[in-house]
């Protein structure tokens, strides 16, 4: 067999096949995913290129198919992106703290959960307890304690619970709504299934709650670091 410029094209649609599907098994890729969908079509247009040197109806047919499916798909994902829209309220919450999320994916994140108004006395945590949702306080507020004494006050802006709900792992403190609370809450086992389903939200979403941990840590680094020189200045 002659080696031919068609030859190498049909090699290449060969080439991009299996790094879409080697990336989908090793779940580098998800098959809803842009990167999956392009790949896939890319080799099916070198594949049609490569049946000018030896033509086969039925690899046509397959690629032409498959060609047509990725680029509805690709119209889909562009449609789906231009038409999200989001309310004030969502667009306040995602701002302050999950501005990294695309706009598609953050539609996704605010599905998971739901906004709703809660009463003074509603707890939110509780110390030593697992803690079940990631909740943001929109308005109102919520009052912090640990091991009986009061630490905290949370006000508008507030997120509870981004340093625990990936893990599971149990609250520091309690945390109980004082004054009439308009709040968004998503339950760690939704957010997590659906983690665990799409790869590319997996990544967004990690990734920012990471920020805003680290964003909390930081702010708590410096609190404490203000108290200390101003008990030293205190002392002197």
């Amino acid at each position: 067999m002659d080696f031919s410029i068609w030859t190498a094209a049909g090699l290449l649609g060969v080439a991009l096949y299996l790094v879409a599907y080697a990336a989908l098994q090793f779940g580098l890729l998800r098959g809803s995913s842009v990167a999956y969908t392009v790949l896939n079509m890319l080799g099916a247009v070198f594949i049609m290129l490569s049946l000018v040197d030896a033509f086969n109806l039925s690899q046509m047919l397959i690629s032409l198919s498959w060609i047509v499916l990725s680029i509805i798909g690709l119209t889909r994902m562009a449609w789906e992106r231009s038409n999200t829209r989001f309310s004030e309220e969502e667009r306040v919450f995602l701002s302050a703290h999950f501005a990294s999320l695309p706009p598609h994916l953050a539609r996704k994140f605010l599905r998971l959960g739901r906004w709703q108004t809660i009463s003074p006395g509603t707890v939110l945590t509780r110390q030593g307890q697992a803690v079940h949702e990631l909740v943001y306080v929109a308005t109102g507020q919520a009052r912090v304690s640990a091991h009986g004494g009061d630490i905290a006050t949370l006000g508008p802006g507030a997120l509870i619970g981004e340093l625990t709900i990936m893990h599971g792992a149990d609250a520091t403190a309690d945390v109980e709504i004082t004054e009439e609370a308009r709040v968004f809450t998503l339950p760690r086992a939704a957010l997590i299934r659906e983690l665990e389903a799409d790869h590319d939200f997996s990544l967004a979403v990690s990734g920012a709650l990471q920020i805003e941990a680290q964003r909390k840590i930081d702010l708590a680094n410096r609190a404490t670091a203000s108290q200390g020189a101003a008990r030293s200045i205190g002392a002197e």
